[in-house]
């Protein structure tokens, strides 16, 4: 037991305040760069999901973000990508991902999205094993995707209907 709350995380939505915690993390972990103009245009879209997973000292451990898109081509249904999610080394293998990608497909689901979508480095064993264990599906690769270092990725969706 945690008495004075340190580790018992939240979810919460992401605020400007929180930038440079994104932007950190994002660094930590070796996620594709977005500036925090990026960010700051993302939070003005709409149909942005942009949640973080704080401690109970309120320091900011984690984070996704993604949208809600029109998907389907015959009937009008929507989806939604996964543009990026990550956990600070030191709060990994403690079910922190698990918690942040359950509150994302909670959110998917209450506004009725059929599938997840996102894109993974080729490389990724740790997050393809996460998101295989969680349902998604190998669609396709794609060439050269990434930059920096230069790599395929990994299409994979989740049929959540």
């Amino acid at each position: 037991m945690d008495p004075d709350n340190k580790y018992i995380p939240r979810i919460r939505s992401v605020e400007t305040s929180h930038i440079a915690d994104l932007i950190r993390i994002a660094e930590e972990t070796n996620l594709s760069r977005w500036s925090a103009q990026s960010y700051i245009d993302e939070m003005k879209i709409p149909d942005s999901i942009m949640l973080r997973l704080e401690t109970g000292d309120n320091a900011t451990v984690g984070f996704v973000v993604g949208r809600f898109v029109p998907g389907g081509q015959i009937e009008v249904v929507t989806d939604a990508e996964i543009y990026n999610i990550a956990i600070t080394e030191n709060a990994q293998e403690k079910g922190f991902g698990q918690l942040l990608f359950d509150a994302f497909k909670n959110l998917c689901r209450e506004r009725n999205a059929a599938n997840i979508w996102l894109e993974v480095r080729e490389s990724n064993d740790k997050a393809l094993k996460f998101y295989e264990k969680n349902g998604f599906e190998r669609v396709q690769t794609r060439p050269s995707f990434y930059e920096n270092p230069r790599e395929h990725a990994v299409l994979m969706k989740l049929i959540l209907k």
